[in-house]
């Protein structure tokens, strides 16, 4: 029993030296170690950050304010365009994998998918279902609207929905295949519409604000900023067909299948293009997108609603741009600029004026030339009949020229894009875009070989397609015209001599009298 007292004293001993010692801790943590380890923590925290200058902040407030202004400005003058049918693809959101069960995964998914954007439709009386197809931009009071022409091509009704969901049937009253602009018209008539103001594309320069408003995937009103990431793009760098006539302005702003027709505005909100496309290998937005300059627009527009049509000008020459030339000095240019006329058609405004192959167009008007579309932008939006100024350097030097613009008819066209045939072979006119095609060098003159007849008197002479004829019957070719004419002088009963380049080699060959 001695033994067990004395063992539960020494225990007892034990707890209250251990419970004595507990308490001096505690007291000497909370005098010493507490506040030492509250200065290590207040050493090792994150510094305060100071508030931001005041003026830093009022420039940050501005800028956000002049957004919030455009939004305001130009959300009322865009609209979107609906058609019967499917033509917005849903949303698919993709989630990463929740570990499994997780109860998160639910609540996540029911909420996105809650906010998932259905395009809106509705049902007339004829079981139609309108979805959203693009956006367009209205332009004057009476209830004139711009958009593009592949968004309402083919279509057999179009409804136009206001930024406050008002909705009216619109016709179009004429569009243009060339610059992909059509013009629509609605009849508003108690409704007060808001008409953007349409600035001036001359002015845009690189780097500036770009801001893009439209639908979207059938998202209204949708705004987007970036800024002008180049002006002046040639359709070819697009992506798009070499039609001439317009070029492009490049912007960052996000630009998605929907905007197609919507307006792209500068800081002051007004229109400086109309979306049109995207450069994409995924179909959606990579940062490259194109807009129709406005003032390009402006000039198809008011055609479309005076004449019905548009009407271009004309000069009759076929160019090619300088940067492309291995050695611009060559033609006795200075510094790489203008564009290079290669052939001049015959009874062409360009001809009678005297302009010449290897002239080089500097300047239209008083406007430096930046490029082909440049050129052809510019004499397509003048008046036929208008007497302008075209400073050439020929030789190496500068001279100005007087040039009455003739009219761009399809006729004109047909003439200088002509084939001809003869003696079992197709010819054509060899443009700019079969040169880059087969490497042609510029100084090459002559038409191309289209087809080639099986046991026809140019088969058994050896030609064969994409030949190019350069002489014929010891006369120079440049044109399906001269082809055309050297023929004519050539009796049936005769063989003719001709002269081709196939690849970098130049032949003779002769052609066989007809059987």
């Amino acid at each position: 029993m001695r033994y067990w007292a004395e063992k539960t004293r020494r225990q007892a001993l034990v707890l209250a030296l251990t419970v004595f010692a507990a308490f001096s801790l505690g007291a000497f943590a909370s005098r010493w170690l507490i506040p030492l380890t509250q200065n290590l923590i207040a050493q090792t925290s994150a510094p305060v950050i100071p508030n931001p200058p005041e003026s830093a902040l009022k420039v940050a407030e501005q800028l956000q304010e002049a957004f919030v202004w455009v939004a305001r400005k130009v959300e009322p003058s865009t609209v979107t365009i609906m058609t019967p049918g499917p033509t917005v693809r849903r949303f698919q959101f993709r989630f990463p994998p929740f570990p499994s069960p997780d109860p998160f995964e639910e609540f996540f998914r029911r909420f996105f998918e809650r906010g998932i954007p259905s395009p809106p439709e509705e049902e007339s009386e004829q079981q139609e279902r309108l979805r959203p197809r693009g956006s367009g931009v209205i332009v004057s009071p009476d209830g004139y609207i711009l958009t593009n022409r592949h968004v309402v091509e083919g279509v057999k009704r179009i409804v136009v929905a206001l930024w406050n969901d008002k909705r009216f049937e619109a016709k179009v009253v004429g569009s243009d295949e060339v610059t992909d602009i059509a013009v629509l018209k609605i009849e508003p008539g108690e409704t007060k519409l808001v008409p953007a103001t349409l600035g001036d594309s001359d002015k845009v320069r690189v780097g500036e604000w770009a801001i893009a408003v439209g639908n979207p995937f059938g998202l209204r009103q949708t705004m987007t900023v970036g800024i002008i990431s180049a002006i002046g793009r040639r359709p070819t760098e697009t992506g798009a067909v070499d039609i001439g006539y317009t070029e492009f302005i490049q912007t960052d702003a996000a630009i998605n299948p929907g905007n197609s027709g919507g307006p792209l505005c500068n800081i002051r909100g007004e229109v400086i293009g109309i979306n049109t496309a995207i450069s994409s290998p995924t179909g959606g937005n990579v940062g490259i997108g194109f807009a129709i300059p406005i003032n390009t627009v402006k000039f198809v527009m008011e055609q479309i609603i005076k004449r019905g049509k548009v009407v271009r000008g004309w000069l009759g020459v076929e160019l090619q741009e300088v940067s492309d030339l291995p050695d611009p000095t060559a033609l006795g240019l200075k510094e790489p600029r203008g564009a290079v006329i290669v052939r001049v058609l015959p009874n062409s405004p360009a001809e009678k004026a005297g302009l010449q192959p290897q002239d080089v167009i500097v300047e239209f008007n008083s406007v430096p030339i930046r490029s082909i579309a440049h050129l052809q932008s510019l004499v397509g939006r003048t008046p036929p009949g208008t007497v302008v100024p075209l400073k050439i350097v020929r030789g190496g030097k500068e001279m100005v020229v007087q040039v009455r613009v003739g009219e761009r008819t399809p006729e004109v066209v047909a003439e200088a894009m002509r084939e001809a045939e003869w003696r079992g072979m197709t010819v054509g006119e060899l443009t700019e875009e079969l040169r880059r095609q087969m490497n042609i060098p510029a100084n090459v003159r002559g038409v191309v070989v289209l087809a080639v007849e099986s046991n026809s008197p140019a088969a058994r002479a050896g030609i064969r397609q994409g030949d190019i004829i350069t002489v014929l019957a010891n006369q120079q070719i440049s044109s399906v015209a001269d082809f055309v004419r050297v023929t004519r002088t050539i009796r049936p009963n005769r063989s003719a001599p001709v002269t081709i380049r196939r690849e970098t080699a130049t032949t003779m060959l002769i052609i066989p009298p007809e059987q």
